[in-house]
């Protein structure tokens, strides 16, 4: 079985496993489907009995899961306005026909409650699939149905950076423009991920027609031609100039530096490396540096960084990676967030021609920073941002400082903050989902740096160079 390719596996599990009937069923792999039901204030009877034909129709044409064979989609639904409501849980019903008939008595209940799309997609994030079939292999699609644009735009920008990061697709069947929501769903390269304009009078099959094509009945072995995105070339201005200000303080062990290591090499697919990053304006830049030297200590002129390597060593991810892996090891000194960041835009940032429009420093922290950096973090951290810097932070383990994170990332905190609990596989891989539409939101401006909330402070921030300023040393 080692040799076989993912896809390859699954053939073979298709032709010799009694749950596969050897015709394609749509869904392609086990799948949990969720539908939610827009009864906000403005919705008519009229839309919700075309949401709920829409929805049966969908179920009637989809492969439902009625045994215990891992194939078919399990459904549940729920109506959302302010709130999420329950109608359907995914274990109430194993038949089809069941199944089809609670949701034809199904009954529009009028609310005067505003609409929150980016709150729905939480709860059902966050509820729905917390509990739901485990595997590789296994697809959790979401759809929900809106009638206008959402009251909060910036927590749909959220949800997606966490369904990203969770691997939920969702899609937005939309009875009007909602343009907003549709330009950042633009993230998904697959075309898994949508934005459907649906009439609210006539035949509105052909519009469900790549709903199931490219997302209900996705094939990722077999994916149908008119699915994908094309990929265009990007402006000059949407590039990235990022750095990684790596924590490797004694508090690590030797696994768990090893597997932040895993992320970091995982986390560089996300950029499109310039291939001459020191004379070319195409291209995202990387650099990466670790934290603290164990002799450092403030005041006494020793470096409290290692540079590992700056916006113009490597040319491609490749080297990058093969350096990380061969090259990075743990220096075992004292925690030093705020004199790293500091040190990285004196020293790395500063200093590099060409800068990118967008500038992002990606914090791995772990725990808190040491008792004697807390007053430079607070300080540096408001400085970045003032000098608009985007700064995301990824809080790895089970002690930290709540108060310092959030000082210490941008906003908002729900995009620019990720707290996972453990070192492990499945935490780190949220980190490494999240990346993905985090740059896409940084390259087309959904965020402002500084936000409008620290104008003020901003104001009075002093443009002077920090006191603390280091030697410049190389470091082979």
């Amino acid at each position: 079985m080692a040799s076989f390719s993912p896809c390859e596996l699954i053939a073979y599990i298709r032709e010799h496993s009694s749950c596969y009937q050897g015709t394609t069923e749509c869904p392609a792999y086990p799948t949990e489907l969720v539908f939610a039901l827009d009864i906000s204030q403005d919705t008519t009877l009229q839309m919700f009995e075309q949401m709920k034909k829409i929805v049966t129709e969908t179920v009637n044409q989809t492969n439902i899961r009625e045994s215990n064979c891992p194939v078919g989609a399990r459904v549940a639904v729920v109506s959302y306005s302010s709130n999420t409501n329950y109608l359907i849980r995914f274990t109430d019903f194993q038949s089809k026909n069941k199944l089809l008939q609670e949701l034809r008595r199904l009954s529009f209940q009028r609310t005067t409650n505003r609409r929150d799309i980016g709150g729905s997609m939480k709860f059902v994030a966050r509820h729905l699939f917390k509990r739901t079939l485990q595997g590789a292999n296994v697809r959790k699609v979401a759809v929900f149905f809106s009638n206008e644009e959402s009251g909060h735009p910036s927590s749909v920008n959220a949800e997606l950076l966490e369904y990203s990061a969770l691997e939920i697709v969702p899609v937005i069947l939309a009875f009007n423009n909602i343009t907003e929501v549709n330009r950042a769903f633009l993230m998904d390269d697959s075309g898994q991920a949508q934005v459907i304009a649906i009439p609210t009078r006539g035949d509105y099959s052909p519009f469900l027609k790549r709903f199931q094509l490219c997302t209900l009945c996705y094939d990722k072995c077999k994916p149908d031609a008119v699915c994908g995105r094309t990929r265009r070339t990007r402006s000059p201005w949407e590039y990235v100039d990022a750095a990684f200000v790596l924590d490797s303080s004694r508090k690590i062990n030797p696994d768990e530096f090893k597997k932040l290591k895993e992320f970091l090499s995982r986390a560089l697919d996300h950029f499109e490396i310039s291939s001459q990053p020191a004379t070319s304006s195409v291209g995202d830049r990387v650099a990466m540096v670790s934290h603290a030297a164990p002799a450092f200590r403030p005041q006494n002129q020793v470096v409290p960084v290692k540079k590992q390597f700056d916006l113009v060593t490597f040319s491609t991810t490749q080297f990058m990676k093969k350096y990380i892996q061969e090259s990075v090891q743990q220096l075992d000194g004292g925690a030093a967030v705020g004199h790293a960041i500091q040190w990285t835009i004196n020293h790395i940032f500063s200093y590099t021609p060409n800068p990118r429009k967008h500038k992002v420093i990606i914090v791995i922290s772990v725990g808190g920073t040491s008792h004697w950096d807390k007053a430079v973090l607070k300080k540096v951290s408001l400085r970045a941002k003032c000098q608009g810097y985007a700064l995301l932070v990824v809080s790895v383990g089970q002690t930290y400082n709540s108060t310092e994170l959030e000082e210490l990332a941008s906003y908002p905190l729900e995009q620019h903050l990720v707290q996972l609990g453990r070192i492990h596989k499945p935490e780190l891989n949220y980190a490494v989902m999240f990346l993905k539409p985090f740059l896409h939101f940084l390259r087309n401006g959904f965020n402002s740096y500084p936000p409008a909330e620290l104008r003020t402070k901003c104001h009075k921030v002093s443009t002077k160079k920090s006191r603390h300023v280091f030697r410049h040393h190389s470091h082979k």
